[in-house]
């Protein structure tokens, strides 16, 4: 999924971790829609049916920009008028980013005719997200080259093997696109190498360590070409494909080994080539605001990638009053139970097998949160080895919309990771995390346009408020649930403080180091966290921040409801929103809360 109208080619994204003191922390900078009210001559009716035009029309445009992209969003191509579309990885240069803007400010001024009274209230909120994400894109105008496609974790040569692997083969059409688009890699490849040449002129190019980490993962994947994990796993796909001849299924078999030998593994070796001739060039080995727009640029990601407008310096605040509320509940637990920290040591979850923690968190969570339906399923996969070094411990793939039911999600077996230890993990990814809010919101039958809106801090936000609400329910003892509750928060606020102060402060290693070591951080450990921030800024806020988003979210709802909240009703509320920036989802909360204390009144 991509944000509508800002075309980086990130595919389909793979979803994978003292008291609060009175302060305000205002949501209210924001972006407003214009909203036109005069009466323009057309029926309520005939300014709906348009707009639903508008946007299925932009749908149509997003899911076919990328044929990754149109694979994982739509299974009956037929029945959205998508069938024939021509395979396409598209590109990565800086007049693809130019031309999208130019789609993004059409689209704004297409918006800005429609009446916005006379739309439904689903309508409305479609506009209020797509406006503000449009007008977003556009705050980008002159910070395209500080955009980056590579990663160690997120970046397109990490996720393109995994995507591969996973590509739908829904019909036999599906496989011969699919091997075009292998055929497609190299030169999309050399798209992207271009663009990080001219990052390299421009003096924006990654630090020498991201630049290595890079250059490992991908010597990593190429280095059994013969035996390539897109070779083996096609070959399985393949053999469990029906209505083909065994002639056909040997042909495809040949093709896809053809295409992955002489183009994909060409393409990660040609991309290694050019990264180990451009190590050195970058001027800069901490983080982004040791360019000069670089703090801009990270305002700008940050708001992109949480969906919250709250300016840096609130959020920093927030983490500091968060982490300091989480630090004196832990030092009480501890005061109030002494053996509580010994008890999560030795901490063992009741489910350890992955499947069975899901079929168990799907009926615990019932009593807190609306139902979803029974036929919904879930296959538990393992990163292939090759792989493991750079993928996340575990993520979802996020399914076609018209199969939404058929769910994926995949373990890391790395020894850095403990799959034993997997439960709080597994209802990140599956309920009530990602899989559930997934499930929960397409079950609901939402337009189309819904499907390719992605924002972090939301679907982040929720998996890792999913993760903490499932100590409740892990039938461990409550002081050791409460602790581990306090000490991931915890956590996710030191690491945010870390991303902050190292793209927007100017932390270099040794002020991080000092920083962590409060903490309990060893000097490894530091660098571990300093090399993953520098490498992609603003990552972790989408976590963090997205969390603490929803806890202001449900603070308010309590404080203004009382002995009318209902945790149930606020979880209802906010999956059925779907993905939105937080301002516009409190927005609808006030409304929300209202119509609560309207309807106690009259009772």
């Amino acid at each position: 999924m991509k944000n509508i109208g800002k075309k980086t080619k990130a595919f389909v994204v793979l979803l994978c971790l003292g008291l609060l003191a009175a302060s305000v922390y205002s949501r209210k900078d924001t972006i407003l829609p214009v909203i036109t009210e005069t009466d323009d001559g057309r029926t309520p009716e005939e300014t709906q049916n348009d707009f639903n035009n508008f946007i299925n029309s932009v749908f149509t445009e997003e899911v076919t920009d990328d044929s990754i992209t149109l694979n994982y969003s739509v299974k009956d191509k037929q029945q959205y008028g998508l069938a024939g579309v021509a395979p396409t990885l598209g590109e990565v240069s800086i007049d693809d980013m130019k031309d999208s803007l130019f789609v993004s400010e059409n689209r704004l001024a297409a918006m800005e005719k429609f009446n916005y009274s006379k739309l439904t209230s689903s309508q409305q909120l479609i506009y209020d997200i797509m406006y503000s994400m449009l007008s977003q894109n556009m705050q980008s105008s002159n910070l395209l080259e500080y955009s980056e496609c590579l990663g160690p974790t997120t970046g397109i040569q990490a996720q393109l093997p995994v995507l591969f692997a996973e590509y739908n083969f829904y019909e036999k059409s599906d496989i011969d696109t699919y091997i075009e688009l292998l055929k497609l890699v190299p030169a999309y490849f050399d798209s992207i190498i271009e663009f990080e040449k001219k990052k390299s002129s421009d003096g924006l190019f990654m630090s020498d360590t991201t630049t290595q980490a890079i250059i490992d993962q991908c010597n990593e994947f190429v280095e059994s070409s013969n035996d390539n994990y897109l070779i083996t796993v096609f070959n399985n796909k393949i053999k469990e494909f029906n209505d083909l001849s065994e002639e056909d299924k040997n042909s495809y078999i040949s093709s896809n080994q053809q295409a992955v030998t002489e183009c994909i593994i060409p393409a990660y070796k040609n991309l290694i080539n050019a990264l180990v001739k451009l190590k050195g060039t970058g001027e800069n080995e901490n983080g982004l605001c040791g360019f000069d727009k670089g703090k801009e640029y990270y305002e700008y990601l940050v708001k992109a990638r949480t969906g919250s407008y709250r300016k840096i310096a609130d959020i920093d605040r927030m983490l500091d009053n968060a982490l300091s509320s989480s630090q004196q509940k832990m030092a009480k637990l501890m005061t109030d139970s002494p053996d509580v920290y010994y008890k999560a040591q030795d901490l063992e979850y009741k489910y350890k097998d992955p499947s069975k923690a899901i079929e168990y968190l799907k009926e615990a969570i019932k009593n807190d949160f609306p139902e979803l339906a029974d036929d919904i399923t879930c296959v538990v996969k393992y990163v292939d080895k090759s792989l493991e070094e750079s993928m996340s411990p575990a993520f979802y793939l996020t399914p076609a919309l018209d199969a939404y039911k058929e769910n994926v999600i995949y373990l890391n077996q790395n020894e850095r990771y403990d799959l034993s230890e997997s439960f709080p993990t597994i209802a990140h990814e599956s309920y009530p995390g990602h899989l559930y809010q997934n499930c929960y919101f397409q079950s609901l039958e939402v337009e189309p346009i819904r499907s390719v809106i992605n924002i972090g801090g939301y679907s982040e936000g929720w998996a890792t408020y999913a993760e903490l609400y499932s100590y409740s329910i892990a039938g461990i003892n409550k002081d050791v649930a409460n602790l581990m509750v306090q000490n991931t928060i915890a956590t996710l606020c030191v690491y945010g403080k870390a991303d902050i102060g190292i793209n927007y402060m100017g932390w270099d290693f040794n002020r991080l180091q000092e920083y962590l070591a409060d903490y309990g951080f060893t000097k490894s450990q530091s660098r571990m966290v300093f090399d993953s921030v520098v490498a992609e800024p603003a990552n972790y806020l989408q976590y963090t921040l997205g969390y603490l988003e929803i806890e202001e979210l449900i603070k308010k709802a309590k404080t203004k409801l009382g002995n009318n909240f209902k945790l149930k009703d606020f979880h209802e509320f906010f999956l059925s929103i779907g993905v939105a920036p937080f301002s516009i989802i409190e927005d609808r909360l006030d409304k929300w809360i209202e119509e609560i204390q309207k309807d106690t009144n009259l009772n």
